[in-house]
């Protein structure tokens, strides 16, 4: 007779957080309809693992993501009530191309200013 206080306290203690996490999916599923088909989007799941993907796109039930990896891995859908966090990722770095192409135009830029400064100083 004791399990069934128990069982009721379990079953009352876990309904709002059914009902939470509900209105969280219904959260989620608002504002990935409204992000752009081939955006760059991070996506934090509920079980901790993160996924910085592009969008492919967002039905009733879930999204659907490419993640960006080296090797390729196929299309998953991740549904919305396992989403923790959803948002742009937004950042543009500078990458190695950039970087060097940067360095090596300082270099020129350099090179170049100290050869006018020569030529302007012999007479």
């Amino acid at each position: 007779m004791k399990v069934l206080p128990v069982l009721l306290m379990i079953i009352t203690l876990a309904t709002p957080s059914l009902a939470q996490a509900e209105a969280q999916g219904d959260i989620w599923r608002a504002f990935a309809q409204k992000i752009d088909v081939g955006t760059r989007v991070k996506v934090r799941i509920d079980d901790g693992q993160r996924v910085v993907a592009t969008l492919i796109a967002a039905d009733a039930d879930g999204i659907l993501v490419q993640p960006r990896t080296r090797l390729l891995v196929p299309v998953q859908r991740i549904a919305y009530d396992r989403i923790a966090s959803l948002e742009r990722d937004n950042t543009r770095g500078v990458g190695a191309a950039k970087a060097v192409a940067i360095g090596v135009a300082s270099g020129v830029g350099a090179f170049l200013g100290t050869l006018l400064i020569l030529i302007a100083t012999i007479d």
